[in-house]
């Protein structure tokens, strides 16, 4: 159950547009019952349900130990029980087990209706939950990409209210409703909690009735493409029960928690399926209405504070406290004052915002402001989208108040879709001062449009110059691609079990005057050394041409799916950048995975091509801000984080497929800074998304970074088998346990991992 920390739930529930008991019923029709469980025997069925283990802190900071043991998971009068129990340590801690069983291998399902008879447990600290994760998370990528469906959380301290969620995308997106019962609570008796999961159509019921539905979504990552709707919710997931204690968002148990009689009980789990469900469906069009500015073309409204406006009525400017922060603002002589005895524990506890801001994509605006402070301080600005998971469209800016009022001006590009609900915010918390800060003459202002549509590729993220080289993305996962042909040949995407390739059915007419081409115009290539790899299945000794950048390979096929790998080396930068696949006689043949990228173990490590080949995941994204710095830096990978989570892996720079062969020694090797004394850890380790097995081939090794670059290496054999998609994972979260608050830098560069010869003993 991954939930928001709970810094974000605040800001969710601060924002909630969900609407309780939408009315509609759960109906039947057309389904069929395709397994259930009521837990009638005398323990838990292992041919239906396994058993996780995990420790304390595994996930969202909770406190308990997932186990195996029957005083946690048990079956008593026709329900499953999970119990969690507190344990006394000899050091005086207190520490905490519980049980989570899930269906994955066992029973995975592709759409339905899934739902579950259930009575929580009540108390401060406990989080049960209904929920379903996709059986292959590496399908589409680590979470949030993969997808995650929530069908019932109910939180210890608030049992009469219940909520339902998706997850999904990258930057990490939600969409979440609830209902609040009018009597009695989710504890005090059983009740029904259900979700019906179409294509294109996710809808959560409680007790029969709905309460929440749901046809948006999307599957991509920043610098790649957008998987074809209705990915990621188009793929099999597996059921999950558990009862977490402590953590994000509920929060630790306190004195009123009684643990002894607390539980989760589940009466029965119920599967219902169709016949047959058809994928062939549109993501539904939004059309977003941006506003007009003033007629001094500011789209602030009141940006002059004219207007003395209630503070607290959710329109135009609104004023915010939360998480320990206590202070009053007011209007007055054209000013906004904000006076604050108590800054709280995070920048949002002391916070000014205008929502409903329309931006878009392409659009390049300004924000300006004056400003002051009665003594010297800080306090951050930025522009953030509420409905889109507070992704930031202007990252999280530090601006140094004096007490002399000072105009500030910070320009930046929308480059996420349209959006009439962008949000400007000024966060007062946590800034180390309670200095009174004043504001005057706000302005939000357009002052240029770029055309998102017009834009040249460039190297994706992956570190591919090949768009959409799996078949996943645009109109019939034809995405960028060509396609040139005559007579009765076809083309398209085969969508059997969530494998995608390309087909082509070359037709009796196919010849080498009348082939069929498949090609992509406009490759990102320059002067350099590149591997050219694609997966192919045709018919036995006959061939396959390829053209790159104007270098013709031939691979002969072999009758069933083999890899071609072939060097190509450009001296300087071609004249011809295309990709074309030709084929020149009849037969059904296959092409999936084309792949063009430098020819390097690590591509991309000096950071000339900017983030190419890399991804910055961060678990909170507000917490962390990046870009290769060329003005202070030598092309560096600069990365300002402001929390670094409570766990190492909440924020990671990652390079995916890396080729590591058995036997073979390596040297791991990059440079490093920090603006803050503080450890990091980095690790190439086997790539677990699809079953947690992180194994570190070469160890996980942790330094301290200090203020100036230096130099960190490994030395390693790679002992296990050759591994074709190995991971490198730079950790700068909490490594070692130690949570960091305050705003740092860190800068890498010259990332390299060369063969190397086996050390002298």
């Amino acid at each position: 159950m991954a939930e928001p920390n709970a810094d974000q739930k605040i800001k969710l529930e601060q924002n909630s547009t969900s609407t309780p008991a939408l009315g509609g019923k759960l109906l039947y029709d057309g389904y069929t019952l395709q397994w259930a469980d009521d837990f009638n025997g005398s323990e838990l069925n292992r041919d239906d349900w396994n058993i996780e283990l995990h420790a304390p802190g595994w996930v969202n900071n909770e406190l308990q130990a997932y186990v195996d043991s029957p005083e946690n998971i048990y079956l008593e009068n026709g329900s499953l029980v999970i119990k969690p129990i507190e344990q006394k340590n000899p050091d005086g801690t207190v520490s905490y087990t519980s049980g989570r069983v899930n269906t994955q291998n066992k029973h995975d399902f592709k759409y339905g209706i899934f739902e579950a008879r259930i009575k929580v447990p009540e108390g401060q600290g406990f989080l049960p939950a209904f929920w379903m994760m996709p059986t292959n998370e590496n399908l589409y990528g680590q979470w949030p990409r993969c997808g995650e469906i929530d069908i019932m959380e109910v939180l210890g301290n608030d049992t009469d209210k219940s909520y339902g969620t998706i997850h999904y995308g990258n930057p990490h997106s939600e969409s979440q409703g609830s209902y609040q019962l009018t009597a009695g609570s989710f504890s005090e008796e059983y009740h029904n909690f259900a979700v019906e999961w179409e294509p294109g159509r996710i809808s959560w019921y409680v007790d029969g009735c709905l309460i929440h539905t749901e046809n948006d979504w999307y599957s991509a990552t920043e610098g790649q493409g957008e998987i074809t709707y209705p990915a990621p919710f188009d793929q099999p997931f597996y059921l999950i029960l558990n009862l977490a204690v402590g953590g994000n968002w509920p929060g630790n148990p306190d004195e009123t928690t009684d643990i002894a009689s607390a539980a989760l009980y589940v009466d029965y789990v119920k599967v219902y399926q169709k016949d047959s469900y058809s994928e062939d469906v549109v993501k539904p069009e939004k059309t977003v209405v941006l506003r007009d500015p003033d007629a001094e073309g500011n789209y602030i409204i009141n940006g002059n504070f004219a207007v003395p406006e209630s503070l607290s009525d959710q329109q135009d400017w609104t004023f915010l406290t939360a998480l320990g922060g206590e202070a009053q603002a007011e209007i007055s002589g054209h000013e906004l004052h904000i006076i604050t005895s108590s800054e709280g524990t995070v920048d949002y506890s002391v916070q000014l915002v205008q929502p409903n801001l329309p931006l878009k994509e392409g659009g390049v605006y300004q924000v300006t402001f004056d400003a002051s402070a009665n003594a010297p301080r800080t306090m951050k600005v930025d522009i953030s989208a509420p409905d889109r998971s507070y992704q930031r469209y202007m990252e999280d800016t530090v601006v140094q108040l004096t007490p002399e009022v000072q105009t500030y001006t910070y320009t930046f590009t929308m480059t996420a879709d349209d959006d009439a609900n962008g949000r400007l915010e000024f966060n007062l918390g946590a800034a180390g001062s309670t200095a009174g800060v004043s504001l005057r003459n706000v302005s939000l202002k357009k002052i240029g449009q770029n055309d998102p549509g017009k834009e040249k590729k460039v190297v994706l993220a992956d570190g591919n110059y090949v768009y959409n080289g799996g078949f996943q993305e645009g109109e019939n996962r034809l995405g960028y691609w060509n396609i040139w042909k005559l007579g009765d040949s076809r083309i398209r995407v085969t969508n059997d079990n969530n494998v995608r390739r390309l087909e082509i059915t070359a037709g009796k007419w196919t010849s080498a005057l009348n082939p069929v081409v498949v090609y992509q115009k406009d490759l990102a290539l320059t002067a350099g050394d590149f591997e050219l790899s694609f997966d192919a299945e045709g018919p036995a000794d006959k061939n396959l041409s390829v053209w790159a950048a104007g270098r013709r390979f031939q691979a002969v096929l072999n009758g069933s799916d083999t890899t071609y790998s072939y060097k190509l080396s450009l001296e300087k930068e071609p004249v011809c950048r295309d990709i074309a696949f030709v084929i020149c006689e009849p037969g059904v043949y296959y092409i999936d995975n084309v792949r063009m990228e430098e020819d390097s173990l690590i591509k991309n490590g000096s950071f000339n091509a900017g983030f190419a080949g890399y991804e910055l995941y961060a678990y909170t994204t507000s917490d962390v801000s990046y870009v290769v710095d060329s003005l202070n830096e030598d092309t560096a990978a600069d990365i300002t984080i402001q929390n670094t989570g409570d766990e190492a892996w909440k924020i990671q720079l990652k390079q995916n497929n890396i080729e590591l062969e058995e036997g073979q020694w390596y040297r791991l090797s990059f440079q490093a800074k920090s603006s803050l004394n503080r450890p990091l850890m980095f690790a190439i380790q086997r790539d677990g998304t699809a079953d947690n097995d992180w194994t570190p081939y070469s160890g996980e090794t942790i330094v301290q970074l200090g203020q100036e670059y230096q130099t960190y290496e490994v030395c390693f054999q790679m002992t296990y088998p050759t591994d074709m998609k190995a991971v490198l994972s730079i950790s700068m979260g909490a490594v070692g346990g130690e949570q960091i608050g305050q705003q740092h830098r860190i800068c890498i560069d010259e990332i390299h991992l060369d063969k190397i010869e086996a050390p002298a003993v």
